[in-house]
């Protein structure tokens, strides 16, 4: 219908328009923004070229996919859509984890374990490659298909892996990528903001008082940490009824449920979304970020 048609115009361009927006003004802000140029900062701005990814090359390729009548934008696209989404997903996550970990080790060990900012570039090195090596084998195995009927050609995208471990391997690999790179990382990150919440959470002994100072900086870190996890939190939140989607698309009987498509829909939309509200959240909880 043409009214839903609209409605799915204007929700993707409000989320197109604001992350593009959003995200290139955090990568000007930080470079322009001395006083940004912190390890926690760095790993941010990696998150917002992953954020930028998925929102050059896979939200509005989602729309038209849904808009129109089988695939209709080519051999390329058919690749480098869900490499790209399966690379920005595991960049993000790998980004969230390393700011956790930095975190933590900064907070807990401060006096002999930080992050310096040449392991963070190197860290963030890392991490795409780790990225494009697990999502590399969409470029081998992702296809556009054709089918010519007698008065209509069929075209659509899909998964070819090989036919005799086609299911098998197929399922081992989208397993992987939701529960190893996905529910693992959330589970560790939890972990370690729950430790560090305790450590500058908790009451002081009796009788012991912070300087000034030292107040100050336990203030800052407090800030820092309730931005962070509500980033992560952010995450989590947009892109798990993702994780269940490809589980359930693995995983699910041979019959067609009728609420999938539905379920397919919203669940892509929203973990785009989370491209568009992450420059949202580093405004309103960092004050540096706001002012810059």
């Amino acid at each position: 219908p043409v009214w839903e048609a609209g409605v799915k115009i204007a929700s993707y361009m409000v989320i197109i328009v604001m992350a593009l927006i959003g995200n290139l003004l955090v990568l000007v802000t930080v470079a322009r923004t001395r006083r940004l140029h912190t390890t926690t900062n760095f790993y941010i701005v990696n998150l917002a070229v992953s954020d930028l990814l998925v929102t050059l090359m896979c939200t509005w390729v989602h729309l038209v996919d849904d808009l129109t009548e089988g695939w209709v934008l080519g051999a390329f696209f058919c690749k480098f859509n869900t490499f790209a989404q399966v690379l920005a997903l595991v960049s993000s996550i790998l980004t969230l984890t390393l700011i956790a970990c930095d975190r933590f080790f900064g907070i807990m060990f401060a006096m002999r374990a930080h992050l310096t900012e040449r392991r963070a570039r190197t860290f963030i090195l890392l991490i795409w490659i780790c990225s494009v090596g697990a999502s590399a084998p969409l470029l081998v195995y992702r296809r556009q298909e054709v089918r010519v009927w007698a008065n209509h050609t069929e075209i659509w995208c899909d998964d070819a892996w090989p036919r005799d471990t086609h299911s098998t391997a197929r399922q081992l690999y989208y397993t992987f990528i939701s529960l190893v790179l996905y529910f693992v990382p959330i589970a560790v990150m939890s972990i370690a903001y729950s430790v560090i919440i305790c450590k500058l959470w908790s009451r002081l002994p009796p009788g012991e008082q912070l300087s000034a100072t030292a107040h100050s900086q336990v203030q800052l870190k407090r800030k820092v940490v309730k931005m962070l996890i509500i980033l992560l939190s952010s995450f989590a939140f947009c892109w798990f009824p993702f994780q269940v989607n490809i589980l359930y698309a693995e995983h699910r009987p041979n019959k067609q449920s009728q609420w999938y498509g539905q379920f397919q829909y919203a669940s892509t939309l929203l973990a785009y979304a989370n491209s568009a509200i992450n420059p949202i959240i580093y405004t309103c909880f960092n004050d540096s970020f706001r002012k810059g």
